[in-house]
């Protein structure tokens, strides 16, 4: 028997390889998606963390019974992430021409469109095309398109320049997004805000107002770059401020980005409509209602599905589109219209606030990309970890922003007489077009769709999820829990590093030694961690187990802490679950490992293979039998069966072995029966409900979930419709209440903020760093005339009552949290100590030539900071053979795999809180919590905290006496 011949003759022509490969395309579509949808997830401006754990969720439930993903790959989606789910597929050629015929059969595409498929299948090696003709009596070729369709080559097309748009520098890359994402549908108030001082004096102050936002975009980008949650987490900006500026400063976060979101969408629809209906005979209150039902769309798919590729490509062609606008302005220039001049004050002309009323907010608004960063630094920052690229690329594309402003206000203004801008309801477009002809109202027209059409539905998206955080979210989801190989994690929704933290892992079947025949019950292990003390219980259940009395025991009774299960049936290499907690859930681990278990087998070294395959031909076997068929000793065909045993590939009942592979993938149901099922999964009765309000909730259903997410966007529609049926709409009306109101916070505020902070929290140090922005009285300089311009609205400028009162509110609220931050400790020093492994992927070496990508060896590195600065420390490494010892800030950790203990020696004083983090990157780009037991003494004081449980991060607070960190891990823990 060769390495190859697993099965016998009669089993392949039976089918059985292109049963494996049926579950190995199901994984490979489920990891692809997955994939597609995390890529995706980087460009969504407005996701917060609430909503990507429910989207991981419904990929995991997805995969735990056996349907469809909810996002379906594409063969070019294949292509393109061929390296990342090539090690799934197993070096057996008759199961990679089995799985390349499923693939031939499901999708249609060119011998020379997919060379990374052909790779990672083996497709161009004589093993597996010879195995393909002796499976199907056909050439392996006959699975290849001749030709590709027109519309294939499209897709074919765009895929390309897809990959070649996002395989641009990291420089060109932070560039292109910052402009793309700043210049919006703010320029096209510009011309209205500044019609009534002038465009010379407009320019004067864009380009004042250009360089301030220079200098806070380049304070964001550093502090971005010094955010480990958003160099190595999803990329949420509320947890980097949470982290840095703690709850007072998250929460001005959320309520900024929300008040943001109501009032743009307003704008967004009042633009796009009256712009629309300015070029076409249509009303403007038909085309708010179209956009609102597209809105809907969207709402109800939950994502726009914008990737990096075609939000470059949106936002190149309306910056051609203003170019070319403004070229067809400076045809129809006049001297009189580009040298009119009214500033106050100047020239002996008295001060006019109602002149003043909308430049600050709109010239703030257009300037206002500064959050984007969070969106392209998950991208930017794994080419390029030293930020070089962020920083500069940022203020690039700020000042780009600015050269294009002026351009278009000089255009538009020079070209429209400031009375026909100043009363414009709408937007400059309108007057435009009257002076230059109908090209204008074609170009803009585009301009609209594209720009504000893909914005408004971003701020419905973004609006949703805001009020979905907040709601009493109370999922059922079902998961698959692989024995041992991935843990669910619970928290306190909102609250992801306060309060306690559960973990449930999954031990497999427990012996039933009464009947031993019967299949035991499945074994769970809880670990509840909370103020450093953490206990483990174990416990078995067949059906539903209400953890609540177990919490009661612990001390957590008073948490309103609850979590049920109800194991839906179980293996000894899985469990598959109903988990019904109010609690927020997160999965760590292998998500796929119970599906690739059949995959593992057919790469497993050829006696364990061939000892699989003679039991499986038996039935069952003895140890006895086992070991006469092998021709060893009891004590080699024994390591052999437990080591078999404890991947879950044999199980031992009474005193027999026995195979038992992974679950296969349950046939596909309608569509209506999933939901049908989803729909009582969410209805059936739920028990022990610890609040009235949640009680309550549950009455209200699913469908009235959505319809509360929802709500906010049909106020917004409702409110629009109102404004132009009674002829009360305003464009730059609103943009300027918001530039003043929230982009001065988040724009202006809050970039020095987070730099100041970072600059002695941070868990890195970026490869460059202008000292000179981080000084205090640069940062108070630029906190004070942001809140001052604030003020300045409230008190002197705005005449309006609720405008007036709002701008107050406003500056009192943001001076009391700046205080609130200050007395908490938002800007003391932290002491970061970090311990990191990480795995790239490089080109395949030796015989495995079936996978363009294999992992590398295993790369881990210690470092230490203090308050924004490596600070040097003892540091000692346990390996099995003996202790390195080292005095320095960072460095690399030989062998990570065989590494048992990390001891770090931390002098006195460094920093008034410690943070701990040991994790794992995966080669996603995404961080894991290593499965280490932490230590902490400092004086008379000790405490202990599992790593894994808290995600890998522990937060302290220091004395100012000298500390010693021990780090535990178990054998192989980093592999």
């Amino acid at each position: 028997m060769t390495d190859d011949h697993l099965f016998t003759r009669e089993e392949v022509m039976t089918g059985l390889p292109a049963k494996r490969a049926s579950t190995l395309l199901f994984l490979i579509e489920s990891r692809t998606a997955h994939l597609v949808a995390r890529s995706r997830q980087a460009m969504e401006l407005f996701l917060t963390e609430g909503a990507a754990e429910e989207r991981d969720l419904a990929f995991l439930e997805a995969f735990a019974l056996g349907r469809d993903p909810p996002l379906r790959p594409t063969i070019q989606d294949l292509e393109r992430y061929a390296p990342q789910w090539a090690p799934l597929v197993p070096d057996n050629p008759r199961v990679q021409a089995a799985l390349a015929h499923l693939m031939g059969q499901k999708y249609s595409f060119t011998y020379q469109a997919v060379p990374g498929i052909r790779a990672a299948l083996g497709l161009d090696e004589a093993a597996v095309q010879q195995a393909y003709r002796r499976l199907y009596r056909e050439p392996l070729e006959t699975i290849f398109a001749p030709r590709p369709t027109p519309v294939e080559r499209l897709r074919w097309a765009w895929a390309a320049l897809a990959g070649w748009l996002e395989s641009l520098p990291p420089f060109w890359t932070t560039f292109a997004l910052t402009l793309t994402e700043t210049v919006g549908a703010g320029i096209l108030a510009l011309p209205i805000a500044l019609a009534s001082v002038g465009p010379l004096a407009g320019v004067v102050l864009l380009v004042v107002l250009g360089l301030v936002n220079v200098l806070t975009i380049a304070s964001m980008a550093e502090a971005v770059a010094r955010s480990g949650t958003i160099r190595y987490g999803k990329a949420f900006i509320g947890r980097a401020v949470a982290n840095y500026l703690g709850g007072a400063g998250s929460l001005i976060l959320s309520l900024g980005l929300a008040t943001s979101c109501f009032v743009v969408l307003q704008v967004y629809y009042v633009g796009l409509s009256t712009t629309l209906a300015d070029a076409t005979p249509v009303p403007a209150e038909v085309w708010t209602a179209l956009l609102f039902l597209v809105g809907l769309y969207f709402l109800r798919r939950e994502s726009l599905n914008a990737t990096v590729a075609s939000a470059l490509l949106v936002g190149m062609v309306n910056i051609g589109l203003i170019l070319a606008l403004s070229l067809l302005a400076f045809s129809h220039l006049r001297l009189e219209n580009l040298l009119y001049v009214n500033v106050p004050l100047i020239g002996g002309r008295p001060f006019e606030p109602s002149i003043l009323q909308m430049i600050f907010g709109v010239v703030l608004s257009a300037y206002f990309g500064h959050l984007s960063l969070s969106n392209c630094a998950k991208v930017v920052l794994r080419r390029d970890p030293s930020a070089r690229s962020l920083i500069w690329g940022s203020m690039a594309g700020t000042t780009t922003a600015m050269i294009l402003y002026c351009i278009w206000v000089l255009a538009v203004n020079g070209a429209v007489a400031p009375q026909a801008l100043a009363g414009q309801s709408g937007t400059a477009l309108v007057p435009l077009a009257a002076q230059v002809g109908p090209v204008v109202r074609v170009l803009g027209s585009v301009y609209v769709v594209l720009g504000m059409g893909m914005g408004s539905i971003h701020r419905s998206l973004g609006l949703s999820n805001l009020v979905r955080e907040r709601l009493p979210a109370h999922p059922r989801p079902i998961v698959m829990l692989p024995r041992r190989r991935g843990r669910l994690l619970f928290h306190q929704r909102g609250k992801p590093d306060d309060g306690p933290r559960i973990g449930l892992i999954y031990l497999g079947l427990e012996a039933c030694p009464e009947h031993s025949r019967r299949k035991g019950q499945p074994r769970f292990r809880l670990d509840v961690q909370l103020a450093g003390d953490t206990r483990r219980v174990e416990a078995a259940t067949a059906g539903r187990w209400e953890a609540t009395e177990l919490f009661d025991r612990l001390g957590l009774g008073g948490q309103g802490i609850r979590l049920a299960l109800e194991v839906l049936d179980a293996s000894p290499e899985s469990v598959r679950l109903r988990v019904d907690s109010p609690m927020s859930l997160t999965y760590e681990g292998e998500w796929d490992a119970t599906g690739l278990r059949m995959a593992d087998a057919l790469a497993l070294p050829h006696s364990l293979r061939e000892i699989i395959n003679w039991i499986m031909r038996r039935g069952e076997a003895s140890l006895a039998e086992v070991v006469a068929h092998l021709g060893q000793d009891e004590a080699v065909a024994r390591t052999m069966l437990e080591g078999l045993m404890e991947q879950g590939f044999v199980q031992e009942v009474e005193g027999r072995f026995r195979v038992h592979l992974a679950v296969r993938r349950g046939r596909r149901l309608p569509e209506e029966i999933w939901q049908a099922l989803g729909d009582q999964r969410r209805t059936t009765k739920d028990e022990g409900r610890p609040s009235f309000i949640l009680r309550l909730w549950s009455l209200v259903g699913q469908r009235g979930r959505s319809f509360l997410t929802i709500s906010p966007v049909v106020m917004v529609f409702l409110l629009v419709e109102w404004l132009l049926f009674t002829d009360v709409e305003s464009f730059a009306g609103p943009i300027s209440f918001i530039g003043v109101i929230v982009v001065s916070l988040l724009g202006g505020v809050f970039p020095v903020l987070l730099l100041a902070s970072s600059r002695r929290k941070g868990e890195f140090v970026p490869g460059i760093v202008y000292r000179f922005l981080g000084h205090p009285l640069l940062i108070t300089s630029i906190y004070f005339v942001f809140l001052a311009s604030i003020f300045l609205h409230g008190l002197v400028i705005w005449q309006g009552p609720v405008e007036r009162a709002g701008a107050v509110f406003v500056g009192v609220l943001m001076l009391g949290v700046t205080i609130v931050m200050v007395r908490r400790g938002a800007f003391a020093p932290r002491l970061v100590v970090e311990l990191r492994v990480g795995a790239g992927l490089a080109p395949a070496l030796g015989n495995r030539k079936s996978h363009p990508c294999t992992p590398l060896a295993q790369q881990a590195v210690f470092a230490i900071i203090a308050s924004g600065q490596p600070a040097t420390a003892g540091v000692r490494l346990g390996y099995p053979e003996g202790e390195q010892r080292y005095h320095a800030a960072t460095g690399e950790m030989p062998a990570p795999s065989s590494l048992r203990y990390a001891i770090f020696q931390l002098p006195a004083r460094l920093a008034q809180e410690l943070k701990v983090w040991a994790h794992k990157v995966t080669p996603e780009g995404d961080s894991e919590g290593l499965p280490a037991l932490l230590k902490v003494h400092c004086g008379d004081e000790s405490t202990q905290h599992d790593l894994q449980l808290a995600g890998g991060q522990v937060l302290l607070p220091l004395t100012g006496e000298a500390c010693r960190l021990e780090i535990a891990l178990p054998e192989a823990s980093a592999a």
